[in-house]
């Protein structure tokens, strides 16, 4: 027999308006009430017709993103399912599917995000990290349709909500950390150039060079896109610069990190003796390699479960003020950083 609103009200001990009010994504339901609910729905395997749901409140109770399919990056990196984790575990507690969309090129993203809204498939979308030359908010804030951003803006204004990791101060705190062991010559590995990230991580190294009182210098900066095989192109280029190639190197990722790591290999250099190495987001493999990577901890499960969460009110009227927020990382020290040969500590 097929579960009905009925038999789950009477398995949660609950009235059947509270059910579908449940299903209907309704905020002023308590989350024990509502977690009861779901766990009873799930035990008699019901699931509330969404198209008829839709067709009584006016809404499609899912939320969409576009991810680039093509880039083999975006599914390596321990990012994308620490964020989608986040997501779909906030979206689902309060009656929200979640929907993805792809697009082969990320500046492709306005057109898919565009085509979702216009569908009326989904009643918000969360917006990847922000690229200068391809700007999403610019679409959904002429559709009037609520969104969240997953990083800052290209150009703020005070009707966009985004959450954010520290990308500036936890760049910042890597290189001092390296500075503060001696090192004078820092590298630094960025994804890619036109992101708004890999900006915020440039200027983070920039400010603690200066505050060590450490001359920029162009040739130690490299972009590897986030790519293992990125990074090791970038370190084989400032491994061409001889006696003055750098004795650090801070990685925006850990893939980045790695790539790094295997090129100085392949130059007979050890780490952390010759070369020490910090990477970014401490993913899994950050305590599997040799030596263990020391790794700036981003928390994008929470930054996902913020975000969510912010659409969900904002979709239902709740957010009053726009979500501007920054969320620390912590520096996780291990085996691959040390001071400098000693003939490398004078500047």
């Amino acid at each position: 027999m097929k579960a009905t609103i009925k038999h789950v009200a009477e398995l949660a001990h609950v009235h059947p308006s509270t059910v579908s009010r449940v299903f209907s994504g309704s905020a002023k339901i308590s989350e024990v009430t509502r977690r009861r609910v779901m766990d009873a729905a799930g035990q008699l395997n019901f699931h509330p017709n969404a198209i008829a749901r839709s067709l009584t409140t006016q809404r499609a109770h899912t939320l969409g993103m576009i991810i680039p399919y093509t880039q083999e990056e975006f599914f390596l990196d321990s990012f994308f399912p620490q964020v989608l984790r986040g997501l779909a575990n906030t979206a689902y507690r309060q009656g929200f599917r979640l929907m993805l969309g792809g697009v082969d090129d990320p500046a492709h993203e306005p057109e898919a995000a565009l085509q979702l809204i216009r569908s009326q498939q989904v009643d918000g979308m969360i917006v990847q990290a922000s690229r200068v030359g391809v700007d999403t908010t610019d679409v959904l804030l002429a559709e009037h349709l609520p969104f969240v951003l997953l990083g800052r803006p290209v150009h703020d204004t005070p009707d966009i909500s985004w959450i954010e990791v520290d990308a500036h101060q936890s760049t910042r705190e890597a290189v001092r950390y390296l500075t503060g062991l001696g090192h004078r010559r820092i590298a630094c590995i960025g994804g890619r150039p036109n992101m708004v990230v890999t900006i915020d991580r440039l200027q983070g190294y920039r400010q603690a060079l200066d505050e060590a009182g450490l001359t920029f210098d162009e040739r130690l900066i490299g972009y590897g896109e986030f790519r293992q095989d990125g990074g090791a192109r970038a370190m084989h280029q400032f491994l061409t610069l001889g006696e003055e190639r750098p004795t650090a190197i801070f990685a925006a990722n850990d893939l980045m990190a790695i790539g790094a790591i295997l090129a100085l290999r392949e130059a007979n250099l050890e780490i952390p003796r010759d070369c020490s190495v910090i990477g970014s987001n401490d993913s899994p493999i950050a305590t599997l390699t040799n030596p263990r990577l020391t790794s700036s901890r981003a928390p994008y499960y929470d930054l996902a479960c913020e975000a969510a969460q912010a659409l969900i009110a904002h979709i239902e009227c709740e957010l009053t003020t726009p979500v501007k927020k920054l969320l620390p990382c912590e520096l996780i020290m291990r085996d691959s950083t040390a001071p400098p040969p000693h003939d490398a500590r004078v500047a």
